[in-house]
C-alpha cells in the first residue's frame, strides 16, 4: 500500500516534467524565430506585438489527464507487485 501512495507523486512529476519541456521548447523556437523579411515586404499588414508561449487548454483537462495518470501507474504498479509475488520458477 505504501508504494500506491506514492503513485499521485508520480503523476504529479511527469505532469510536471511535460509543462517545463513544453514551456522550454515554446521559449527556443521565440528566442530563435526569424521572420522571412523578403516575403513579408510584398505582404505590408500589421504584425502582432504580443508573444504568447504554450497552448491553452480546458483547466479540467489536466484533472482529467491526472486521475487517468495516476489510476493508470497504480493499475501497472499493482500487476508487476502481483506477478513478481506469484511468479513461479522450475527447476527443470
Amino acid at each position: 500500500m505504501k508504494r500506491l501512495t506514492h503513485v499521485p507523486l508520480i503523476s504529479a512529476a511527469l505532469h510536471l516534467v511535460y509543462f517545463i519541456a513544453t514551456f522550454g521548447i515554446d521559449f527556443i523556437r521565440t528566442l530563435t524565430y526569424e521572420p522571412d523579411i523578403i516575403v513579408l515586404q510584398d505582404n505590408v499588414v500589421v504584425l502582432q506585438d504580443a508573444v504568447v508561449i504554450g497552448t491553452t487548454g480546458a483547466p479540467l483537462l489536466f484533472v482529467f489527464t491526472f486521475i487517468g495518470l495516476t489510476a493508470f501507474i497504480a493499475d501497472g504498479l499493482q500487476f508487476v507487485t502481483y506477478k513478481r509475488d506469484h511468479t513461479f520458477i522450475s527447476d527443470n
